[in-house]
């Protein structure tokens, strides 16, 4: 699968969640859409910083042993 249909396929499931949340309405398909969008690009961004998150606290756990020596 490529990147493009791989982050359609996500956002669909995303946007298939609110829809079914907000008691399966009419009409409000580009409305979840929409908000699916900023989910999934909230999430993915936030996972790219989770890794440098992770590199900040092995650091951050390195200076408090050696501030605690």
């Amino acid at each position: 699968m490529q990147q493009d249909d791989k982050t359609r396929h996500e956002i669909r499931k995303i946007a298939y969640g609110l829809w079914i949340k907000d008691g399966q309405p009419e009409g409000r398909d580009r409305e979840h859409w929409e908000a699916a969008k900023e989910i999934w690009a909230f999430r993915s961004h936030n996972h790219v910083l989770d890794d440098d998150d992770e590199s900040s606290g092995t650091a951050r756990k390195r200076r408090q042993k050696s501030d605690a020596a």
